[in-house]
């Protein structure tokens, strides 16, 4: 529930709306609202959410812990996150990006803010886009990797700065970091 309600968030489409009636399960793929308000079966099951340890109706809503591959394959096909990077990187590299950075610890707000002024530059975005998705700031050799990543990005055909980006955000939303807390 918290990384589906996370790459929603990211996006700018999770619904806050408090209280009402859960969403069935034939509406919950195109359901913006928070997981928590999915109507929870034994029998009919939200893939991604279980995917991801959702807790099940049977054993008391216990929530087990795991990590499998499967998690791996799902934020890597998973309509929700191919359909989301690209909004996610639209909103990193907009003006109001600072909405969405968050404080990992190391660094400020007003640090990462200062960090973020050139909105063009994707060295950045780079730091931006780490700051926001995994909380960190990257080394020296993740940025590098990150700008040698969006090259490469560009000169696929067809390519765009734009669609660069959002093929970084999708690598980023698929980082470990992304969905393990340390």
């Amino acid at each position: 529930q918290a990384v589906r309600d996370s790459i929603l968030a990211l996006a700018g489409e999770l619904d806050l709306t408090r209280g009402g009636p859960p969403v069935p399960p034939n509406q919950q793929d195109a359901s913006k609202r928070r997981s928590l308000y999915f109507f929870h079966s034994n029998n009919e099951r939200h893939l991604f959410l279980t995917q991801f340890d959702d807790a099940r109706v049977a054993e008391c809503y216990q929530r087990e812990q795991s990590v499998v591959p499967q998690q791996a394959l799902a934020l890597a096909n998973s309509r929700l996150v191919l359909e989301a990077a690209p909004k996610i990187a639209a909103r990193l590299t907009s003006v109001d990006s600072r909405k969405l950075i968050v404080d990992s610890g190391k660094n400020s707000p007003s640090t990462i803010n200062h960090e973020l002024s050139t909105h063009d530059d994707d060295a950045a975005f780079v730091k931006k886009a780490f700051a926001c998705l995994l909380a960190m700031t990257p080394g020296e050799v993740e940025i590098a990797a990150s700008l040698r990543a969006l090259e490469d990005f560009k000169k696929l055909p067809g390519a765009t700065p734009a669609a660069a980006r959002s093929q970084l955000v999708w690598a980023l939303l698929n980082h470990n970091d992304f969905v393990t807390l340390r």
